[in-house]
């Protein structure tokens, strides 16, 4: 008896009293009414057609415009409920979902921004170098089995050197089967095609008119025989325009961003303590 006498348990047994009288007086907490009314009207169906339209290139049927209809009421309710029961709270998909959406708010300021021509251009001078073709090659190739020791094969290299056998000569070592020996002004996408990826790279660092290997491919070992290498050209710029307005509408859309997040920063004070000010001061 002598607890209850103590004025905070009188406010805590206060408090619980009251609360129980609220619940039975007014009930649990429930959705309103508005809350519960799902209004679908010109708007919702326009945008329902519009987006089929995207997809399927064409007007939807009366029946499948009937199915859209109760999809997106059944997705209006299920929302609705979602947010009802507080699903929306400390919900990192939810969150992540929401952000992402924000990002797409910012990046969209930039999509009506119409690049000049004389943008493109300049993004064209500046990194003209970027924009090249790969260099070009002609040469013959003999290949050998995986299995064979590489120290063999340079021998054999050192062997055709030595007596001045050139790629037209009709008794060279190697294997005769159907893998293309002889390569004509070869670009890197005709090479990679025949040996493999990443096989243009290293003919570059090979001298001309000698045996050189081997390198090594899907294939086995190679000896190359190089007699001419056309150095990487500048493409024109209509070539490469499409590219470069991707790349520069895709730096529009990042700056747009950041733009948007920046003025955001500045409508909140955030306030850091703990670890966080520690980190943040240092």
């Amino acid at each position: 008896m002598k607890l209850l006498k103590k004025p905070i348990v009188q406010i805590l047994v206060f408090g619980c009293c009251l609360a129980a009288i609220l619940l039975i007086v007014f009930g649990p907490q429930t959705p309103g009414v508005e809350d519960r009314k799902v209004l679908i009207g010109n708007a919702d169906v326009a945008q329902l057609i519009a987006s089929w339209q995207r997809t399927w290139n064409r007007m939807p049927t009366e029946e499948e415009l009937s199915g859209l209809l109760d999809n997106h009421v059944r997705e209006e309710i299920l929302y609705r409920e979602a947010l009802n029961q507080k699903f929306d709270e400390n919900n990192s998909m939810i969150r992540r979902g929401l952000i992402v959406q924000m990002n797409m708010l910012a990046e969209s300021q930039a999509q009506d921004k119409k690049i000049s021509e004389e943008a493109i251009k300049a993004y064209y001078d500046l990194r003209k170098d970027q924009f090249s073709s790969s260099p070009k090659y002609t040469f013959t190739q003999i290949y050998f089995d995986a299995s064979e020791a590489e120290a063999k094969i340079q021998e054999i290299a050192q062997r055709l050197n030595n007596e001045n056998m050139n790629p037209s000569d009709s008794d060279l070592p190697g294997n005769k089967g159907m893998l293309q020996q002889r390569f004509e002004n070869a670009d890197d996408y005709n090479i990679r095609r025949a040996l493999g990826e990443d096989f243009s790279q290293k003919l570059d660092e090979l001298e001309l008119n000698r045996w050189e290997g081997p390198i090594s491919s899907g294939f086995g070992w190679h000896l190359i025989y190089i007699t001419e290498k056309t150095p990487p050209e500048p493409l024109p710029l209509e070539a490469v325009r499409e590219n470069i307005l991707t790349e520069l509408q895709y730096e529009e859309a990042q700056a747009a961003k950041e733009q948007f997040y920046t003025e955001l920063r500045q409508q909140y004070d955030v306030v850091y303590e703990g670890i966080a000010k520690d980190l943040v001061n240092e």
